[in-house]
């Protein structure tokens, strides 16, 4: 399903997926880096999310990667959708999407769209950019209370669900940080005892007292429905049990990251990185990388070292940003 001529091949001919309308057209999405990810518009103006997880990294069909992820966001949306966090917090303004087929024999999912309308928070943050700044305001409140749910209520534990202990997941982790290694020689090499430190924390996959995190939270896969005041949390492929502060360190990371390029509008990611502090720590000038967990100093420059890997940052020196992290945290 690595074209939109197979997928709709695929809905034509599958039987089970004949409740959906008449089908419109079929618009691959931006990304698609390790799944391939289609919207499916159909003739009653309506349309659905079709998720295809290969054997392999969608980017480099040569890495293999396990397919097992397509169970963990399958279990993770179907969770999310029996036992709505939104009966605890009904006036919440955060949502999930609902997952409303799954074929595990040719790990497909097709779920609940956002809405081509949405933005990510990515986006929203460019600097020509011109968000609702009262809606950006809600994000670390709204945030707060959701991981909170994940944490702490969502009842999921490893003693009660096996399926986010995950192995894909810490087995991407483990090669991730191998290939940082390198890259942390060209930086700096004060980054590699961080990065050597970090792989402690890979220890705690099998610690009965982590808790349920959502696991990859950065700036796109925070959706943004201006008109409708509503903001998306998707992809949950890599949720898992974790330590408890690691979803909102590895957003204020890229937070960070994104602050250093002239692409983005440096106040309003500083604006929003106390936010978040205040909301999660109770000061908005409290800096998580020096408080925050055991390892938030390793957490804070694994990001770094990882995001500078890629280019759609805007960053022209990485050596400087690497540079200017290391000496932040040490300040």
């Amino acid at each position: 399903m690595e074209t939109i001529e197979k997928v709709e091949n695929y809905l034509k001919l599958n039987e089970e997926t004949q409740f959906l309308p008449v089908i419109e057209n079929i618009v691959r999405l931006t990304g698609g880096f390790v799944n391939y990810v289609y919207r499916v518009k159909l003739c009653d103006k309506s349309s659905v999310i079709l998720k295809y997880y290969p054997p392999f990294l969608a980017a480099d069909k040569t890495i293999p990667i396990s397919q097992e992820r397509y169970f963990v966001e399958k279990e993770a949306l179907q969770f999310l959708s029996s036992r709505s966090w939104l009966k605890k917090c009904p006036n919440s303004i955060v949502r999930t999407p609902k997952a409303i087929y799954a074929d595990d024999k040719n790990f497909v999912l097709i779920m609940e769209d956002a809405g081509e309308d949405t933005k990510t928070l990515f986006n929203l943050l460019l600097s020509n950019s011109s968000p609702d700044q009262n809606l950006l305001d809600l994000i670390p409140n709204e945030l707060s209370k959701f991981l909170s749910y994940l944490n702490n209520e969502s009842g999921l534990t490893p003693k009660t669900n096996k399926i986010f202990q995950n192995k894909s997941a810490w087995n991407l982790i483990e090669e991730y940080m191998n290939e940082l290694d390198f890259t942390a020689d060209k930086l700096d090499k004060r980054i590699k005892p961080y990065l050597e430190r970090y792989h402690e924390i890979l220890k705690r996959k099998d610690d009965e007292n982590a808790v349920f995190v959502f696991g990859d939270l950065w700036p796109n896969s925070i959706l943004i429905d201006q008109e409708k005041k509503l903001i998306w949390i998707v992809d949950w492929e890599v949720a898992r049990y974790e330590t408890k502060t690691r979803d909102i360190e590895q957003l204020l990371a890229n937070l960070w990251v994104m602050k250093q390029s002239p692409k983005f509008d440096q106040n309003k990611i500083e604006k929003l990185i106390r936010k978040f502090q205040l909301e999660f720590f109770g000061n908005e000038g409290f800096d998580w990388r020096l408080h925050c967990g055991d390892f938030a100093k390793c957490n804070f420059i694994l990001w770094v070292t990882g995001l500078l890997n890629e280019t759609h940052w805007g960053i022209d020196d990485n050596q400087a940003v690497a540079l200017k992290a290391l000496n932040e945290i040490h300040t």
